[in-house]
């Protein structure tokens, strides 16, 4: 599973609107191989941390800032993807979530699907398929 530029108009077209729910200033962006720069690595969504943090006070995101707080520029939740593998690593910053991962089918709507569903219940938020 190679995820090419459909596979990943899928994926922000479904979470995009999980993140722009939540109201905290998310905005995505999409990483590339540094060595192929039309490989997809990772795709990046970033929160206004002081929007996340009075908007999710019970995240710990303060706490696990510790000293850095309230200096960092954002929050991140990056979705790390492993094509060779077809899996992809969810991290997210807040509630001391560990580190998830998630099956690719190699379809959008559907890898898309899933992944907005996941990222709706940890922000709290409705997802756009129910």
């Amino acid at each position: 599973m190679q995820p090419d530029t459909a596979w990943v108009a899928e994926i922000i077209r479904a979470c995009d609107p999980v993140f722009q729910a939540a109201d905290v200033g998310f905005v995505h962006q999409v990483m590339y191989d540094a060595q192929e720069p039309t490989v997809v690595t990772a795709l990046l969504w970033e929160a206004d941390p002081q929007k996340f943090a009075s908007r999710y006070p019970d995240s710990g995101i303060e706490e696990e800032y510790g000293d850095g707080w309230p200096d960092t520029p954002c929050i991140d939740y990056w979705v790390e993807i492993d094509a060779s593998a077809g899996l992809c690593r969810l991290k997210f910053e807040g509630w001391n979530l560990p580190e998830l991962l998630l099956e690719l089918s190699g379809r959008g709507v559907r890898d898309g699907a899933a992944l907005a569903d996941t990222v709706a219940r940890i922000l709290g938020v409705r997802s756009p398929r129910v």
